[in-house]
């Protein structure tokens, strides 16, 4: 399943920043923006594309992503009602998932733990799994219902989210779901029919046979279209903000990057997502305040 971590005490965030030495400075300071604010359960805080560098310097495409990275936390943690939890949806790593590029990103999402909200996180292809197995070691949780993949189902009051594991092969661009892990989320989901459902990928899907970002794409909205209680399907990997239907009824939900983009006009920043009984808002939180989408907020009606 994707690497669960809990809420961190004030004590063990402390500790780590203690053995972190020179680092000491930024994480202080990551940990004085602990947020007070009270719990909303049916808010969530979505996160994709970090791609976090062993050296917090370091710069990409004109972006330091550390420093986007603590902007976004900060945001989240400035919020007037606190999230139930977080995700963050794959690419934590810049380009290989090197052991210390998860460990500075460990590093950089602790406030997140310390305000006692709890996080989700998956892999995207600039990820490397047994790396970023060995790094979280602590604070996985051992069961995986797929071998060798991250996938989770995680319960919420509205509604229940199904993360999925697109990682084929390490800093190569297309995205893999294999039989296995299919035939695992049909099950789940003819399991937890009760709710509507809410199904993550890294890799966007294209719908066009031409266009290939997840191989087997056809077999996943196979398993999608049919099962009405399927209302959104989220996924980063393109570093583009839209939200779109497809001709089922079935939310297309592209999650923007943390880190850089490729087009300049797009955001980079996060979603807070809150849960209604028959839909969700989304509000589109950017990096830079002044860009002309902060704030663009999305409706979204799940499909009967």
């Amino acid at each position: 399943m994707p690497i669960f971590l809990p809420p961190l005490s004030r004590r063990a965030f402390l500790g780590r920043s203690l053995l972190a030495g020179a680092g000491l400075l930024v994480r202080g300071r990551g940990f004085a923006a602990e947020s007070t604010a009270p719990v909303d359960p049916h808010t969530w805080a979505l996160l994709s594309d970090t791609h976090i560098a062993a050296d917090r310097a370091k710069v990409n495409r004109n972006v330091v992503m550390a420093a986007h990275l603590e902007a976004v936390v900060r945001d989240v943690l400035a919020q007037s009602r606190r999230p139930t939890g977080a995700l963050i949806n794959g690419d934590l790593a810049l380009n290989t998932g090197e052991a210390a590029d998860y460990a500075t990103f460990t590093d950089l999402i602790a406030p997140l733990r310390t305000a006692q909200i709890p996080l989700h996180l998956a892999l995207g292809n600039h990820d490397h799994r047994e790396r970023f197995w060995a790094a979280l070691r602590d604070d996985a949780t051992a069961k995986r219902p797929v071998v060798d993949r991250q996938v989770a189902f995680v319960p919420a009051a509205r509604a229940n989210w199904f993360i999925l594991d697109t990682l084929d092969k390490t800093n190569s661009t297309p995205g893999l779901l294999g039989e296995a892990q299919l035939a695992w989320l049909a099950r789940e989901l003819d399991a937890h029919a009760d709710k509507p459902a809410l199904v993550v990928t890294h890799h966007n899907p294209t719908l066009d046979p031409a266009k290939v970002s997840i191989i087997d794409e056809a077999a996943l909205y196979a398993v999608l279209r049919p099962r009405r209680q399927v209302k959104a399907h989220f996924f980063g990997h393109s570093h583009v903000w839209s939200v779109v239907p497809d001709e089922s009824g079935l939310h297309r939900i592209n999650l923007p990057a943390v880190a850089y983009v490729f087009e300049a006009t797009q955001p980079s920043g996060w979603v807070s997502a809150q849960l209604a009984p028959r839909g969700m808002t989304l509000q589109l939180r950017c990096v830079d305040p002044s860009h002309r989408l902060h704030g663009e907020t999305k409706e979204l009606t799940w499909r009967a």
